[in-house]
């Protein structure tokens, strides 16, 4: 594996751990923009992240409006 490409990937699941706590820290759902504000990303960066969690199995989405909603997969 390359040097590069290992960095890539520990930043990948900082990133993700990143979201988890942040979701985990709240008392209630948080949308894309919320969590972005916390952790001082963009947008676009959180949503990519949230969809890959998502994904993993690890969170839940609903949509309010055209707002995306997190929270922890139960």
């Amino acid at each position: 594996m390359k040097k590069g490409s290992l960095k890539s990937t520990m930043n990948r699941i900082s990133m993700k751990e990143s979201i988890l706590k942040v979701i985990n820290n709240s008392e209630k759902p948080l949308s894309t923009s919320e969590i972005a504000q916390n952790l001082n990303k963009s947008w676009h960066t959180v949503i990519r992240y949230c969809l890959d969690l998502e994904n993993d199995g690890k969170l839940t989405k609903f949509g309010v409006g055209r707002i995306n909603i997190w929270q922890k997969k139960k």
